[in-house]
Order: C-alpha cells, then sequence, then structure tokens
C-alpha cells in the first residue's frame, strides 16, 4: 500500500500531521496517536459526479440527526427528509455512517449533512472520539502553514473520508469548499 504522510515544518505553521492513501487498509492506521488525520481516497463510480450535478438541494435542504446508529439509518431512509438528494448519496452516507460507528466501537452518533455554498463553509466542531467528513463533490482544505506571506491550503479530494480522532492537535478549522458544481458536506461524530 502507498501512503503519502506530512509532517509540517513548526517554522511555517502548526498544519495538521496527515497520512493519505486509496487502500481501504489505510483504516488500520487509526490507532496511532501520531496522527491529526488519516485519509481515505476513495474511487468512485464516474456517475456519481454526474448526480450532483444534476441536483442542486437549496441550503434548507440540510440536516442532523443525534441518535443511535439504528435511529440515524432510520432517519436516513426517511424520504422526506432525502427526497432532493440522489439515491447513491443517501446509501453511501448510510455505509459511512456505519462505518464510523465501528471504527469509534461507538452506539451514539451525530450526523450533520448540508449542501455546500458557493462561498464554501466551516465543518461543524464536536467533541467526539472520532470525527468523520466526507465533501461529494467538493473538496474539504485547511490552512497548513504560511510561506512567502501567504497560506498554503491543504485539500483532501473529493469523496475522500477524513477521520479526525478524537486526540487530534489539529489547529484551524477545516472547510467544505466546492468548485462551480453543486457539492454536499458530510460530519459524523462518533462519542
Amino acid at each position: 500500500m502507498l501512503a503519502i504522510e506530512t509532517w509540517p515544518d513548526p517554522s511555517r505553521g502548526n498544519a495538521p500531521r496527515v497520512r493519505a492513501a486509496a487502500d481501504p487498509a489505510i483504516l488500520l492506521d487509526l490507532a496511532e496517536t501520531t496522527l491529526d488525520m488519516l485519509v481515505w481516497g476513495r474511487r468512485v463510480p464516474l456517475v456519481w459526479q454526474e448526480e450532483l450535478e444534476r441536483c442542486d438541494p437549496s441550503p434548507g435542504d440540510g440536516f442532523s440527526l443525534e441518535r443511535t446508529l439504528d435511529a440515524v439509518t432510520a432517519g436516513l431512509r426517511d424520504a422526506a427528509r432525502t427526497l432532493h438528494y440522489p439515491v447513491f448519496l443517501m446509501e453511501d452516507i448510510e455505509q459511512t455512517v456505519a462505518l464510523a460507528a465501528a471504527l469509534a466501537f461507538s452506539n451514539r452518533l451525530s450526523l450533520w449533512m448540508r449542501p455546500v455554498p458557493p462561498e464554501g463553509m466551516a465543518l461543524p466542531g464536536d467533541a467526539t472520539a472520532l470525527r468523520l467528513a466526507c465533501c461529494y463533490g467538493g473538496v474539504l482544505d485547511w490552512v497548513s502553514g504560511r510561506a512567502f506571506l501567504a497560506d498554503e491550503i491543504s485539500s483532501v479530494p473529493p469523496y475522500a473520508l477524513a477521520f479526525l480522532p478524537s486526540w487530534s492537535a489539529m489547529t484551524g478549522t477545516p472547510r467544505f469548499v466546492r468548485h462551480g458544481a453543486p457539492a454536499t458536506g458530510l460530519t459524523v461524530g462518533a462519542a
């Protein structure tokens, strides 16, 4: 498995220590307390982006759930709540929620899902054992330092799952960013 790591230069800022790979085996590294973020850069079907571009939910179409895994899953299957989203998206979010619960050994979850506005938006913060973020159709980015009097921006590609464990010393706030096409931001917290 090829993994990419970033270990920031303290003289350029307090950026997170990140390890990323396209191989799901990267999830085994979640137990390493030296990491601030772990990224699984999933490969997804091209049709996902095409379907997202055909749907553009309004900001009011977002929702939050805070319950047990079974209750969150039932909430994700509520047709009225998910009316403006593609079926593949809701199925993937359901599987992602179950993955977060399993990795955190938790049955208490908080889910936050919103269409990303053109100006982007910050990840909601919550103190949980494990926080997961994914930007469907957009990117997750953060300031990773300063060079030549400008911020250096690092980002996670669309559809990648970014895991932030409770011991993460990440400073700054990651944000969801869309680049033209519609995007949906998701965070899942497992207590």
